[in-house]
């Protein structure tokens, strides 16, 4: 399932943080959570894959100016898109949202002014994306001591971890290995980012990239996001 969904400030002025994921996971996790206390609980289980990602807020117009490094809204209205492999969390969050369509992100309150569900673009074996929210890959390094460090598409190990993490999704969703597992990725452009959750940053990429391979990963990729911390906003893409 995937879904548009566009909100509206309530105040003028209204800002949103350049980091602002982290806020509107919160938001989107509090609305689901509204609608399905149980399946919350379940979504906040630990080093669990959750199967849905979502994009960054996207000012309608691209009006907006820097102030103090926060986006100062020109126009009131913002919207995100929602992708997820279970169709049952998607609605969940629908229902949370129309109960209560009273929400803040970070320290701005916003109200919903649109809901649409989307057609799923049909993925092939051969698909050029472009992120909707940068793509964070990492890798496992020990030099005395184990150390997570997040990779840029100037790392081979950035292609095969993302081709790694996409076959552990498909398992852990399906119960069974892909019948194909083969990925190659071309980089067309790419963009290195940090973007910070909490009171930690990581590096990841916005990119424009050509996949081709196993159509099984690709289409986990289209829905689930690519890479990791997708149901922290990170990986979603569109075909284009």
């Amino acid at each position: 399932m995937r879904l548009r969904i566009g909100l509206t400030a309530c105040s003028d002025p209204a800002y949103i943080d350049f980091n602002h994921s982290y806020h509107l996971a919160s938001m989107i996790y509090r609305a689901i959570e509204r609608a399905d206390p149980e399946l919350s609980l379940e979504l906040h289980t630990p080093s669990q894959f959750k199967f849905f990602t979502f994009s960054r807020l996207m000012v309608e117009g691209r009006k907006f100016r820097i102030e103090n490094g926060r986006m100062r809204l020109l126009n009131p209205n913002v919207h995100f898109f929602f992708s997820t492999m279970r169709k049952y969390v998607g609605v969940a969050l629908i229902e949370g949202l129309l109960e209560k369509p009273e929400v803040k992100i970070g320290g701005t309150e916003f109200v919903v002014s649109e809901i649409n569900v989307m057609k799923e673009k049909e993925v092939g074996k051969r698909e050029k994306f472009v992120t909707l929210s940068p793509i964070n890959v990492t890798t496992v390094e020990e030099n005395g001591r184990k150390k997570t460090v997040d990779l840029y598409p100037n790392n081979p190990k950035f292609y095969e971890n993302l081709r790694k993490n996409l076959v552990k999704k498909y398992v852990a969703f399906y119960g069974r290995e892909p019948k194909d597992d083969e990925l190659r990725v071309r980089v067309v452009s790419s963009k290195p980012v940090r973007v910070q959750l909490k009171n930690t940053f990581h590096r990841a990429s916005l990119m424009v990239f050509e996949a081709e391979g196993s159509k099984e990963l690709l289409e986990v990729g289209y829905k689930a996001g690519f890479g990791e911390r997708n149901s922290m906003g990170f990986g979603m893409v569109k075909v284009v």
